[in-house]
């Protein structure tokens, strides 16, 4: 199997994050580690430290539920990889990750302002159901069983563990199909268009 460059370059943004995350575990601030500056922490969010909706996506923490989540979402980003690059170019791959990532972040906001959180899962089903909503876009037609693994995945991955941020796998997903379907749009009118 042979991954794309950019799902090469998550992937490996991804497991970078959990070395980050135990390099500036190692490093206080007053008396508070490094990592836990860059983790979403919606109490902090809400007080203004927004750039945490970003950082949370690659940093992790060097826990076990920060390896177990590193590992699952690059595993994710291989193995879907191949339904990223049919529908996304280079610049779309990234930019629907980024965007569906944080939008999962946001709505991650909703668990209260004691709740913290981190990953990049909300940024890979944004991916996923922008696939689903750009082969609608460009087919006129919905592939169940396409719909059918990413209800299988969204429910095993969502609701298998309690820790879990099933908000952020919901705003990603929202906006990654709306993303994808104006994407696959774009795509089917450039297609119609004569040469």
């Amino acid at each position: 199997m042979q991954l794309s460059r950019q799902g090469r370059n998550l992937t490996v943004a991804v497991v970078g994050g959990l070395a980050v995350g135990t390099a500036l575990a190692f490093v206080s601030v007053d008396g508070v580690p490094l990592t836990y500056l860059l983790l979403q922490f919606n109490g902090l969010v809400i007080r203004g430290w927004v750039w945490q909706l970003v950082t949370s996506v690659v940093v992790a923490p060097p826990t076990w539920s920060g390896l177990f989540d590193v590992g699952f979402n690059a595993m994710a980003l291989v193995w879907l990889d191949g339904f990223f690059t049919l529908a996304y170019n280079k610049n779309q791959y990234y930019a629907v990750f980024l965007a569906t990532a944080v939008a999962g972040n946001v709505v991650s906001l909703a668990n209260g302002p004691k709740a913290a959180s981190f990953g990049a899962s909300g940024g890979i089903f944004g991916l996923l159901a922008g696939v689903i909503s750009f082969n609608v876009a460009t087919n006129r037609r919905v592939d169940f069983i396409l719909v059918a693994w990413f209800i299988v995945i969204f429910i095993v991955s969502s609701f298998l563990f309690a820790s879990v941020d099933w908000l952020a796998h919901v705003g990603g997903a929202l906006l990654g199909l709306v993303l994808g379907y104006a994407i696959g749009g774009r795509r089917r009118a450039d297609d119609s268009v004569p040469s």
